[in-house]
């Protein structure tokens, strides 16, 4: 359901937007109560008729508005956030992991970036569209009660704000549509390149991507600025109708002063409140574009689909699959798979790779519909059963085990002895190799006491050892099991635990001076901000001249001059404030593109993207401000100062009070809230994006509650931290609107004696600089996120491929090598010595953790050999999980080879045994089944046409037929193979066992036929 209007579903859909909105209603009437209460005493006090002590109370009671209105307009966005993460965190669960897992990316971005956009839209947007609604009429009906010309020259003007602002608003709408799919696309695309950073690695694509990464960012930059562009086309066109429509006023009572058909204090209480009814609008219309992007998060999460309707019948009996088929791709997978699940009974799916058994499992979870066939519990269909109920009765072992942190205790409980899990029991989960991480996830299932256990692949990854305990543990149970394997059961000798190496701090964090983020292009934006500035302050001194003089009578043609000024400063303001917006923003986007591709080999998806788009927003608020400030401020003391030093000498006090003060008030405030608000805010998208990673995993155990929760906890400890720094940000805006207010106050108090053209100018110039002034706190609060952005942290590793040069057409030496992870505190694998000849196939094997991906991470140019000799030909390489890039199958096969034709693509697939895939090279490939996977790996890597194949685990998730061919078609080649499979370490011309023994150089022997 969408809702039309200026706000859209929000108040539907956020009870903070609600109190939001009358909270601002009852202060826009008070606060334009108060600028009446102002403008009069103002004029009064120009005209000598008193009422200094009025003006003072007035500017008082405006700053505390200001400071009220602020607070309230804050702690709102903090409740808003709350409640519309909370929605879409909700609804994207409810919907299951069919709908979420593929939008994971986009939603990450939404519920993180997308949410956080709305602090703009209340803090700026919401205060100035409540003011737009109340203002301008109140502040009308006291005109046409003091000067109804005035007021009917306002009034046939004031509308065309709103239709200027409604036309360009509605193009940019669509424009800005437009703008956030295209940041989705971009996180999304660098998620799937931080994720296959080690293959690009491995095949020496990394500095190749940064071209990739710079591509997608320019494309971002472009499609941004092209929303900007008409966004601040709005704000121009405001600013212009504006500033147009108040000179008209102001000549019309100069030519009513001159006639002598108005008083002066009339004039002036006119001249000064005439600007008031179009401010809110111009306002508006400038906030417009910054809360675009939280309007189109909020409409994106009221678009958000209805999750499907769940039964309610109790999940009682056995299961049974009938005919089961569902639709995938260009076939059926499952197609017709039946089968009846009892307690203590094995069912085994033993079918070929991609015929649809993980898919079958989906369905069983009710995370996928059947398209034919039925699933019973009992005697209902599933869709009649209470889907939360039935899951808490299954247990799943996915072939890719998700978590969400933590360490191997936290999941196995007592069943690390069974599963061979106590050397790792403290470590972190996302430390282990594959195979541990299997065994963990077999041991998080064992731990639930299901009546169900689906235990997809469960022992791909296990020495034959490992595999018997799981399969024991497994029948222990007395579960109905169905299991998907293209394993037999089979005891094995006891495996020998491998001691894990302790993690060691990772790296440390290293401050970036903010210097470094100034560019000539920034330079320019900020000498384009201040002379918009500034000619907006002479545009408020020549007007208060101009009527000053007008009400002496003289012979009209004596204010030509001042016309013409008060036009051209009114334009220049326009024009050069539209510049300098495209210029800073051009410049923050063109240093963020820069910044990422510096990253790219380094930093992790967070820093790509969160901490990137941080440095980019926050770079114009934090740095321009000041310096735009300073130039400003320095001209208008100079002028006050030229007219009254008195008066000049008051107003730098009042700017180093404001300018100054005002922020340190707001930091004392703080007391170091921001910092923590930016942490708060890095622990909620962290939270976010774990749940929805592993939502598949965390919903069929029922624990996407218990996250959820933890996410809830934590963003409302965000929220209680946002609520306590809205009070600093009122506070500071208050006090710059009070010390420019009073700098106001004191000069007409020091005026005596004073031209009396001039005294006007004096009153109005100082507050002609709260537009200058208000940017600074928020601009000082921001230093410390900004700073934590644009730290660099941890060690960088080696920009070169380490392990020695490669020397096409040789074989593999390696003498003495010690290897050690990032981070650990000990090497996985010490004095390694091997020789593996040009045409030999050598098999590496040994349980789980004793370090045969680490060897082979070695080879693949993924770690440094911390001491040794290492000589290595060039490789190809094929990980255990196939690391496929979420775009077209030709863009995955051709980071091995980027020139490579559709001819040579399709014969890699077929020597890889996937003909099947051979005419679909435009088809997603994340989409194909784990044996699928396995094979469009090894595709790529033979597309390498290197002197060395890298194979882990190769035919994991391949029925021996399959791999036995896959394994064939590289006869000839030079293979280092890790494999769990007996079989094919006794087809291999070598075996390396790195179980126990001798030194490693001794333990490479040629198998017994």
């Amino acid at each position: 359901m969408r809702t039309t209007g200026p706000l859209g579903a929000l108040p539907r859909l956020s009870s903070a937007a609600r109190r939001a909105l009358a909270g601002c209603a009852v202060l826009a009437g008070l606060s334009g109560a108060a600028l009446v209460v102002q403008a009069w005493a103002l004029a009064a006090v120009v005209t000598g008729s008193g009422g200094l002590a009025v003006l003072a109370g007035a500017v008082v009671a405006r700053a505390l508005l200001v400071w009220v209105t602020q607070v309230v307009a804050a702690r709102a966005a903090a409740g808003a956030k709350e409640e519309l993460r909370a929605r879409l965190l909700d609804r994207a669960l409810a919907l299951g992991p069919e709908w979420t897992v593929p939008r994971g990316p986009a939603l990450t971005v939404l519920a993180t970036k997308g949410l956080d956009a709305l602090d703009d839209y209340f803090t700026g947007y919401l205060p100035a569209l409540v003011n737009a609604a109340v203002l301008p009429l109140g502040i009308g009906a006291v005109l046409l009660a003091a000067d109804w010309p005035s007021a009917l020259a306002v009034a046939l003007t004031l509308p065309l704000v709103p239709l200027f602002a409604a036309l360009v608003g509605l193009r940019t709408r669509d424009r800005v549509a437009a703008a956030s799919e295209t940041e989705q696309r971009v996180a999304h695309h660098l998620r799937e390149l931080v994720r296959a950073r080690p293959v690009l690695t491995a095949f020496r694509r990394v500095d190749a991507q940064a071209a990739t990464i710079r591509r997608i960012s320019e494309s971002q930059r472009r499609s941004t600025m092209g929303t900007l562009r008409v966004a601040f086309a709005s704000a121009l066109v405001l600013e212009l109708v504006a500033t147009l429509s108040v000179a008209l006023v102001a000549v019309l009572i100069g030519l009513r002063l001159i006639s002598g058909d108005l008083s002066l204090a009339v004039g002036l209480f006119v001249l000064v409140l005439a600007p008031e009814c179009y401010l809110p609008l111009r306002q508006a219309g400038a906030a417009h574009h910054a809360s675009e992007a939280g309007a189109q998060a909020v409409r994106e999460i009221a678009d958000l689909p209805a999750p499907p309707v769940s039964g309610t019948a109790a999940p009682v009996g056995e299961l049974r699959v009938t005919g089961l088929r569902v639709r995938r791709r260009d076939g059926f997978a499952p197609d017709g798979v039946t089968f009846t699940a009892r307690p203590g009974e094995v069912v085994h799916l033993d079918t070929p790779s991609a015929s649809g058994k993980s898919t079958t499992f989906a369905a069983v979870l009710g995370f996928v519909a059947p398209t034919a066939g039925s699933i019973r519990v009992g005697g209902h269909e599933l869709s009649e059963v209470d889907i939360e109920a039935w899951r808490r009765r299954v247990a799943w072992v996915p072939q890719s085990p998700r978590f969400t942190g933590g360490t191997v205790r936290d999941e196995v409980g007592d069943l690390a002895g069974q599963l061979n899990l106590t050397h790792v029991l403290d470590r972190p989960i996302a430390e282990l190799s594959t195979g541990e991480r299997q065994r963990v996830a077999v041991a998080r299932a064992l731990r639930r006491n299901a009546d169900v256990l689906l235990l997809d692949e469960p022992t791909a990854h296990q020495d034959p050892a490992n595999a018997a305990r799981v399969h024991a543990a497994i029948a222990a149970t007395g579960a109905a099991v169905v299991i998907a394997s293209h394993r037999a059961d089979g005891a094995a000798d006891e495996p020998v635990p491998v001691r894990a190496a302790a993690s060691a701090p990772t790296g440390s964090c290293h401050r970036v001076p903010l210097r470094t983020l100034v560019t000539p292009r920034l330079l320019a934006g900020a000498a384009l901000g201040a002379a918009a500035l500034l000619a907006g302050v002479a545009l408020t001194a020549t007007s208060a001249w101009l009527i000053a003089k007008a009400a002496t009578q003289p012979p009209i043609l004596l204010l030509g001059v001042a016309v013409v000024g008060v036009r051209a400063f009114g334009l220049a303001r326009a024009g050069l404030r539209y510049a300098e917006r495209l210029v800073t923003h051009d410049a923050a986007f063109r240093a963020a593109t820069e910044r990422r591709v510096r990253l790219w080999r380094t930093a992790d998806y967070r820093r790509l993207t969160t901490d990137v788009d941080t440095v980019r927003d926050l770079t114009p608020r934090v740095l321009l401000p000041p310096l735009v400030a300073a130039v400003v401020c320095v001209a208008a003391v100079a002028v006050q100062w030229a007219i009254l030093p008195a008066a000049g000498l008051t107003l730098a006090i009042a700017v180093a009070a404001a300018g100054l003060g005002a922020p340190a008030v707001a930091l004392a405030v703080d007391r170091h809230a921001t910092r923590r608000l930016a942490a708060g805010r890095r622990r909620v998208a962290d939270r976010v994006l774990a749940l929805l990673d592993a939502a598949p995993d965390l919903i069929a155990f029922g624990a996407h509650v218990r996250h959820r929760a933890e996410v809830a906890a934590e963003d409302a400890v965000l929220a209680r931290q946002t609520r306590r720094q809205a009070l600093s940000a009122g506070v500071a805006s208050g006090l710059t609107t009070l010390c420019l207010g009073m700098a106001s106050v004191v000069a007409l108090g020091l005026a005596g004696g004073v031209d009396p053209l001039l005294v006007p100018v004096l009153a109005l110039v100082p507050l002609a600089l709260a537009e200058t002034l208000a940017p600074l706190p928020l601009a000082v609060r921001q230093v410390a996120p900004l700073r934590a952005a644009l730290a660099e942290r941890g060690p960088r590793p080696p920009e070169t491929q380490p392990g020695g040069a490669a020397r096409p057409g040789r074989g593999v030496a390696l003498r003495g090598v010690d290897i050690r992870w990032p981070g650990a505190a000990a090497p996985a694998l010490r004095d390694v010595t091997l020789d593996v000849r040009p045409g030999t196939h050598l098999a590496v094997v040994g349980p789980s953790g004793a370090g045969k991906s680490t060897l082979v991470a070695l080879m693949a140019g993924l770690l440094p050999a911390e001491r040794g000799t290492v000589r290595l030909p060039t490789t190809a390489w094929v990980p255990q999980e196939p690391l496929l890039v979420a775009t077209t199958l030709r863009e995955n096969l051709r980071i091995a080879d980027p020139h490579a034709t559709d001819d040579q693509l399709r014969a890699a697939l077929r020597q890889a045994e996937l003909p099947a895939w051979a005419d679909r090279l435009d088809d997603d490939p994340t989409t194909a089944s784990g044996g699928e996977a396995q094979r469009i790996a090894l595709a790529r890597a033979l597309l390498a046409d290197a002197d060395l194949l890298l194979l882990d685990e190769p035919t994991a998730h391949l029925d021996e037929p399959t791999a036995a061919r896959v394994l064939a078609n590289l006869k000839g080649r030079t293979v280092v193979h890790v494999t769990h499979r007996p079989e094919e370490a006794a087809a291999a011309d070598a075996v390396l066992d790195l179980t126990r023994g001798p030194p490693l150089a001794d333990r490479a022997r040629q198998p017994t036929h």
